[in-house]
């Protein structure tokens, strides 16, 4: 009598992934972020965009660090859109970055902006999309909120959604639901990854 597959669900992959990601030493999180930040140079002088939204690590969860992306952005005179998460409504505001005074650290050590200019998702060019493990077809699994699909949802059909991971693909996540939204692009270590061509 065969055994049944294991039972794997976006749960499990958030646990797996997430723990994989907070063993990397702190010389291969810098040694990845540098490689990243090189592709990402690449990518956006190919891309011209004026409007960017980023996410703001979490330095605990070892994400991606993105304040060296937003200062090159910011040196080349993009505009950067960071949120604020309401954890009553489920929604995200989003502001115009102009100053690290509007920054305070969230319960969840997550840096939000309290005060500033309040930017449309449909006004966006770009999101930088926050994820724990992504595959081939640019579908992503991220911390389960479901914030982003929202946010993504209001976005325009001409926002360009770029993903940034530490590890490579997967070759499929075998399980996709209806509101889950893909990615147009990864940013890793390795180089970029291009979907939906």
């Amino acid at each position: 009598m065969s055994q049944a597959p294991p039972v794997v669900d976006k749960k499990k992959y958030r646990t797996v992934y997430l723990r994989k990601r907070k063993m990397l030493s702190a010389k291969d999180f810098d040694k990845k972020n540098a490689r990243l930040l090189y592709h990402f140079h690449r990518f956006f002088e190919s891309h011209p965009c004026s409007m960017i939204h980023s996410f703001l690590s979490i330095e605990k969860n070892k994400e991606v660090n993105t304040w060296p992306l937003i200062e090159w952005l910011k040196a080349r005179g993009k505009q950067i859109i960071i949120s604020k998460c309401s954890t009553t409504s489920n929604e995200l505001t989003h502001y115009l970055f102009e100053d690290y005074k509007q920054l305070k650290e969230s319960k969840y050590g997550i840096p939000e902006p309290q005060y500033g200019t309040i930017v449309l998702p449909k006004n966006l060019d770009v999101v930088l999309v926050p994820l724990l493990v992504f595959d081939r077809n640019g579908q992503r699994v991220g911390y389960g909120a479901g914030y982003y699909d929202r946010f993504l949802a209001e976005c325009s059909s001409d926002c360009i959604k770029v993903g940034l991971s530490l590890a490579p693909p997967l070759d499929e996540i075998p399980f996709v639901e209806p509101h889950d939204i893909p990615l147009d692009y990864c940013i890793t270590p390795l180089g970029v990854y291009g979907f939906n061509s």
